[in-house]
């Protein structure tokens, strides 16, 4: 009997070590796969960003009299049409002038100047450009149409070929001009 009950510790304390090596490897796996469950890639949580300004916008709109630049919600108007043309010419809201008409003369002035002149002698156009900026947009420029200075409020060069180059411009009244020149 002796032996029996030998044989039986020796069996218990193996069988207990086993259960209990056996429960804890099944306590850390079962540890590290609810751990996991959190923190998948499709149950991602994150806190939101502290805005520091309190969420304002740190650009701040332009001052009357400021250089007007296009925003993110400025739409240009589709002009591929305007570039499709590569006659020179200068299209308003009151007049239109174009070089292959006929009768329209094209006037470089050594001072960059560009001036359209129709032999009738009914219609004149004075353009200047100014001085183009890295975003096209230029500074200084005048446009005068017969003897009258138009109010710009934006001029931005679209296209420049070796024949000519086509201006955008937007006078105070938010109407349109065209002006192509050599």
């Amino acid at each position: 009997m002796m032996e029996t009950v030998h044989f039986f510790r020796n069996i218990s304390g193996k069988v207990s070590r086993y259960v209990r090596v056996s429960a804890f490897i099944g306590v850390i796996y079962a540890g590290l796969l609810c751990g996991g469950c959190e923190r998948g890639s499709d149950n991602v949580r994150r806190e939101p960003e502290k805005e520091e300004n309190g969420g304002r916008d740190e650009v701040k709109p332009n001052k009357p009299g400021d250089d007007p630049r296009p925003g993110p919600s400025d739409k240009e108007p589709d002009f591929s049409v305007e570039l499709s043309d590569d006659g020179v010419r200068y299209s308003g809201p009151e007049l239109v002038m174009r070089f292959d008409y006929g009768g329209i003369l094209v006037k470089i002035h050594a001072d960059g100047r560009r001036e359209m002149v129709d032999l009738d002698g009914d219609s004149r156009v004075v353009f200047s450009a100014g001085e183009r900026q890295p975003d096209s947009l230029h500074v200084g420029p005048t446009l005068t149409v017969n003897g009258i200075g138009v109010s710009l409020k934006t001029v931005r060069m679209k296209k420049q070929t070796a024949e000519a180059v086509w201006y955008h411009i937007v006078d105070s009244d938010d109407k349109s001009h065209v002006i192509v020149v050599p």
